[in-house]
């Protein structure tokens, strides 16, 4: 808990002390996280797994923030946006919250998640466009769990608010050759990753790019001769493009196959990301982002494209005819960045900065005539604050996260910014996360 302190005294207790019981809800809406919000004696009830109009019985757990967490026991009476949810995994895997959701209320909630966070930075009177779609099974990137169990690798999601590993059997979000790679990735994990002590499981970085998979073990194992060699078979009989493996916090990526170049495009400029680096979890997500982005910055030159990563916009800004000046706070996306760049022969300058502890200054966006931004979740404050004392004509900036959005465009819009257009992007179907890109100017 950063910059607080945690609560102490007899209201930490009285709020601690909550008898579980069983009690009978009916659904009002839901919440920013993708529960069903309820009340009960005053508190608001958190209750996973239910949509607006169901009537449940429900087991009040504990207390989560200002109201009570609650478990779905049994569905009474179904609410009329309920339906069937398609995944076999649905309810124990943590990776989706709506699948139960119909079509038309799912699309509403996506886009009340953005307007809700606007309303609360009075910004209400921005009316975001159409949520823009993008389906199930294009899903090109991801994190897989796994952990070692008497002699097997589980391979899978983390269940919901737990460490526990649900092994995946498939996936509706993921591109076919993301599980289809599961079991023989199983197989080598078992076979090299040590049960118990403070090893026993880790993570795997998955991406999908034009030429073939791309993976990142990331695990404590102490890798042998025979481990190595073990790895580069696995590699070899399952086409992999490129794997590699990384100790946790060492922050060393050692390659162990790298069989052909891991190419991804961005406006058809070819790159080869570090492994493990940021890409866009969709390509149709990308492409959306990257033709609203290309559309706003239009004839304005320079431009800054800060949070860059490895050139998703940069590239595509440069190959329209843009002076890009990139800014990214990690070494590895710049230099792959760089060399894309290089090889097109873009003009596209890279830098390595952190611009969470190194925004760029006045001085420094004058000679900008629009800047490109698209941080974490964290968002960008200390860089919204020099943006709106002296940033450029024009700003556009990509979020995952509509609060941190929110939150940014109000010290925009404070420094005398208009919101043209906020257009919210779903390419995490089912869950609580929503991307949206908001195109500022004055």
């Amino acid at each position: 808990m950063s910059g607080r302190h945690r609560p102490h005294g007899p209201r930490a207790k009285m709020r601690a002390a909550v008898p579980a019981r069983m009690v009978e809800l009916t659904i009002d809406s839901v919440g920013a996280r993708g529960d069903g919000l309820a009340r009960l004696d005053g508190d608001m009830v958190f209750v996973p797994y239910t949509v607006p109009g169901d009537r449940v019985l429900a087991r009040v757990e504990g207390r989560r923030g200002d109201g009570l967490a609650a478990g779905l026991v049994e569905v009474v009476e179904a609410g009329p946006a309920r339906v069937a949810a398609p995944c076999p995994h649905f309810g124990r895997c943590g990776g989706c919250a709506l699948q139960h959701m119909d079509e038309e209320a799912y699309a509403a909630w996506k886009v009340d998640l953005l307007r809700t966070q606007l309303a609360r930075q009075r910004l209400g009177d921005i009316e975001p466009a159409p949520l823009v779609r993008v389906p199930p099974g294009s899903r090109r990137r991801a994190t897989f769990a796994f952990v070692r169990r008497r002699g097997d690798a589980l391979v899978g999601f983390n269940a919901r608010a737990s460490h526990a590993v649900v092994d995946l059997e498939r996936c509706l979000l993921l591109a076919p050759e993301l599980t289809a790679v599961l079991p023989a990735l199983r197989a080598v994990l078992a076979a090299t990753v040590p049960e118990g002590g403070g090893s026993g499981g880790g993570d795997v970085v998955a991406a999908l790019t034009e030429t073939g998979l791309d993976l990142l073990i990331e695990a404590e194992a102490r890798l042998d001769l025979f481990d190595r060699e073990r790895l580069a078979a696995f590699a070899d009989a399952a086409d992999l493009a490129r794997l590699s493996w990384r100790r946790p916090g060492s922050g060393l990526v050692e390659p162990i196959a790298r069989r052909r170049p891991a190419v991804v495009r961005f406006g058809g400029v070819a790159v080869e990301p570090a492994p493990g680096s940021f890409l866009q979890p969709t390509k149709g997500g990308e492409l959306a982002i990257t033709e609203r982005v290309v559309a706003a910055v239009a004839v304005a030159d320079p431009v800054a494209d800060l949070y860059a990563g490895s050139g998703c916009f940069s590239l595509p800004l440069a190959a329209a005819g843009h002076s890009v000046h990139a800014v990214e706070g990690e070494e590895g996306p710049v230099r792959a960045l760089d060399a894309a760049a290089r090889q097109a022969a873009l003009p596209v300058a890279a830098e390595v900065r952190d611009i969470a502890r190194r925004p760029l200054l006045a001085d420094e966006l004058r000679r900008f005539q629009a800047v490109v931004l698209d941080p974490p979740r964290a968002g960008a404050a200390a860089q919204a604050e020099q943006l709106a004392a002296a940033g450029p004509p024009v700003v556009v900036m990509v979020s995952c996260n509509p609060a941190t959005l929110a939150r940014d465009l109000r010290v925009l819009v404070d420094g005398g910014y208009r919101v043209d257009s906020l257009t919210p992007i779903d390419q995490f179907p089912w869950s609580a996360h929503l991307e949206a890109v908001a195109v500022l100017r004055r």
